[in-house]
Parts: C-alpha cells; structure tokens; sequence
C-alpha cells in the first residue's frame, strides 16, 4: 500500500500544556520481514530488522490530551537494515503519537502511528542496481502503525510489546514507487527521565465552523522507461464544523491542473500546449480531521465531477497534516491516492477565516 505518505514537518515537539510532562527516552527494535505485495519485487523479499532510539513526552494533561485515552508524542532516529544488499539500509527521523484505547489492571492497549523521513542507501539503477524496481529515490518518506501492549513497570519506565507496519515510499515523486511493506514484531523499553511544568498554554480554539482555502503544489513522474516530470497545481476550499475541541468533520472542493491525462492517451503530446481545459479536474472532499495542538490530521475521500478523461479512479483518498503557524496561516502536507496507489504529494499554504 502506497498511501503512507511523506511527513517533512518535526511538529510533535512544539505542542504545549500548563500541567506536569512525563519524559521518556526509549528505545525499540523491529524484526520482520519485506513483503512483496507485487509480483515485480518478490526478488526483494527478506528477513530484516530495524531499530529507533526516541524521545517521548507524555501529554494526557495538556489541553487537548484530555480528549484522548493517555496520548504522547515523541521524536528520534531510526535505522533498518532491508535484509538485501539490493535493497540496503535505512537511516532517517521520525515522529510520533501513541493513544490509549483499552486497558485492564496489568496491560494498557496503545495504538501508535509515527511518521518521518529517510535516506535509503540502495535504490533502482538501470546499470548498478536492475533487481530494485521498488524503489526510485534515495529520499523516501516513512510511516509506521503499530498496535501495543505498554507495561508499566518500576521507577516509571515501562516496556511495550506488539506488532507493526512499517511502509517506505516517495509518493511518487520519481519512479519506480512500489515501495517497502514490512510487517515487524515490536519491543521497546522506555526509561523515565525527567518530570516538568510547562509554561505555554496550547493556544487551540474551539469554532464552530471555519472556512479555509489552501493552495497545492506536488510533482510527480510516469513512465518507468522514460520517465517525464509533471507539476501539479491546484487549490482546496474546505468549511470545518467543529464537533469538540480536536475532532471536526470537513467538507468542500478540490481544484487540480494535472497534464498526466492527456499525456497518458499520447506521450507525443507537448505537455506546454495542453489546454486548460483537458487538464483540469474537479472533485467534491469530505473527511474528518483529529488535531493535537496545532498539528491536524487529516483523512478525506473525494468523488470528481469532472476530470478530462479515465485515466484515475473516480473516488480518491487523501491523508496527512496540516500545522497552524497562526490563528490564519496554516501549511500542508498530504497524499492523494487512488486505491492505494499514490497520485502525488500534495505541499500546502492555507489561509483560515
């Protein structure tokens, strides 16, 4: 599944509360394996390993942690090794949150997302590196969902046991872009540090409706044999009906000028003289949004309504963040796939009535 997407933005680190912060320093390590969920890349597949060393905050008394079941953030450093030499090692960051969603009196149930960006060592080349048709970029964006068992244990620390997913891809933004799968068993030990009392209020606000319009840009590339560059633009209209202090329905539509569609009916066509018109699509959005502090994220499917030709399915998909800079100002990053196949990556500047 290629619709984990590339996060670029470290914002975990600068949501605030007015209340006691946990702090932990942990480290995990990941034994799994490289799914190939394509026929193309079952030469790929092998047992790997991979390991992160993070700092974690616990937020359950900041503002919007008392909407959420014992929720944290961290940040850190990760490596994997892919099991291959064609495929190499990754090294990057990543970011995180983990939610509470059951817990008796020995075990508390986590769910922890995390996303982030690395640099894989090994990637395809025509001459070098034939057998890697996985992936295309030495940047990759990664994303990982775990579901954990969390044991607290003496002194504060604590110990976390389960499975996770973690996905390498770069959104398409040059081919090839199957990308990595790897399902993992999770371990991971978590020493208590330090105890603090913020001083910054998370500074959220509770409107009812709001209205934004964000301006898109993305790149992307087709044609694995020939590959050819294409930059989108575009523009997105949502209203936003708050249903509590971090959880809000959106809704809205999404303008897009991609020349793909005609390119794909004849590459011989010159991507300068495409008329707007045979570029352009339309599509209604709606989803549903879960801020933490002033970071959202974001989950939405859309229908076109008109689009110039068959090329991507009439239904798409979307996920990602958005950060408020300011009470107005907000910046995006999401990707749009279809069917789980990404369309391209979407950087974002919003403006919030």
């Amino acid at each position: 599944m290629r619709k984990y997407l590339v996060i670029l933005i470290l914002v975990w680190a600068v949501v605030h509360s007015n209340a006691q912060s946990e702090h932990f320093i942990s480290s995990s390590i990941t034994p799994g394996f490289l799914l190939a969920h394509r026929a193309d890349i079952k030469n790929l597949a092998a047992h790997n390993f991979g390991c992160d060393l993070s700092y974690e905050l616990d937020r359950t008394n900041a503002t919007w942690g008392k909407f959420y079941r014992r929720p944290s953030i961290g940040f850190g450093l990760l490596y994997y090794n892919f099991g291959q030499k064609v495929t190499g090692h990754a090294f990057g960051g990543m970011t995180h949150v983990k939610l509470g969603l059951w817990q008796n009196s020995k075990v508390d149930v986590r769910f922890r997302m995390g996303a982030g960006m690395a640099y894989l060592s090994q990637k395809f080349d025509p001459f070098d590196n034939r057998r890697n048709q996985a992936i295309g970029s030495h940047l990759n964006g990664t994303m990982q969902f775990g579901l954990i068992g969390h044991i607290k244990l003496a002194k504060k620390d604590y110990l976390e046991l389960g499975l996770s997913i973690t996905h390498y891809s770069n959104a398409a933004f040059k081919v090839p872009n199957l990308g990595y799968n790897i399902p993992s068993i999770t371990a991971r030990y978590g020493l208590h540090v330090d105890q603090t009392k913020q001083i910054h209020e998370d500074g959220i606000e509770n409107q009812k409706w709001s209205y934004r319009a964000t301006a898109i840009y993305g790149k992307k590339q087709r044609n694995f044999a020939n590959p050819v560059d294409f930059y989108n633009v575009g523009v997105q209209l949502r209203a936003v009906h708050s249903k509590s202090l971090v959880k809000a329905w959106r809704m809205g539509i999404d303008y897009t000028a991609d020349k793909t569609y005609m390119y794909a009916e004849d590459p011989t066509n010159s991507l300068e003289n495409i008329p707007l018109i045979d570029q352009s699509e339309v599509a209604i959005a709606g989803g549903y949004q879960w801020s933490f502090g002033k970071v959202d994220v974001i989950a939405e499917a859309g229908l076109y309504v008109y689009k110039p030709a068959q090329l991507k399915n009439p239904i798409s998909q979307r996920l990602g963040l958005a950060y408020r800079v300011t009470k107005h100002l907000s910046t995006q990053g999401t990707l749009r796939f279809h069917r789980g196949v990404a369309d391209f990556f979407e950087i974002g500047v919003g403006y919030t009535l």
